[in-house]
């Protein structure tokens, strides 16, 4: 018995590969799996020559000429009159007063001096630079009573005294104690 079912394992056996052999095409398939890569451009440059440029030795430079500009003006601004009863009155009070810069009104403020802006005027204007003429040098204001501290000056701007001060919070320019008939800065102490 054991030999019919080896006979009989083996004719299964050889059904199944008929079978499969049926199934499967005569000639195996190729399946072409195709993938773009990016092209990639390499530059380079390569050093051909090597040229050095020597100035020409009868070549010499001129420099262009210098101009410079000239300015007439059509209406000068008068020197101030000091107002010798302002003047007085700061005197009475233990002020020293006098003219730092001739041409412009006086002074009673030192580098060195803490100051605060006077209460009968408005805000003082901080500037970039000394000039008046411009609001656009305009970085910042000082209040009324507001504490400056002077750290160098007088520069006469059109008439008008201009000390570099610098603010409690640090901001540091350019503004008016006097226009020769008003004082903006009032001293609260002597200098350091």
């Amino acid at each position: 018995m054991k030999k019919s079912q080896a006979t009989i394992v083996l004719f299964f056996v050889w059904i199944a590969m008929l079978f499969l052999a049926s199934c499967s095409p005569a000639t195996p398939q190729v399946v072409e799996v195709t993938r773009e890569v990016p092209q990639t451009v390499v530059v380079t440059q390569v050093i051909t020559q090597v040229v050095i440029l020597e100035p020409s030795p009868t070549a010499t430079e001129t420099p262009p000429p210098i101009v410079y500009p000239t300015w007439t003006p059509t209406s000068l601004p008068l020197p101030p009159t000091p107002n010798p009863g302002q003047v007085q009155a700061l005197k009475q009070k233990g002020f020293y007063v006098y003219y730092p810069v001739e041409g412009c009104g006086p002074s009673i403020v030192r580098p060195g001096f803490h100051v605060y802006v006077s209460m009968d005027g408005g805000k003082n204007a901080i500037r970039s630079n000394p000039d008046i003429s411009s609001a656009h040098n305009i970085i910042g204001y000082a209040l009324p009573g507001e504490h400056l501290k002077v750290i160098s000056g007088p520069v006469c701007s059109w008439g008008w005294l201009m000390w570099m001060v610098e603010t409690d919070y640090g901001l540091t320019g350019w503004t008016p104690e006097s226009d020769g008939s008003s004082f903006w800065l009032i001293p609260m102490t002597a200098p350091e």
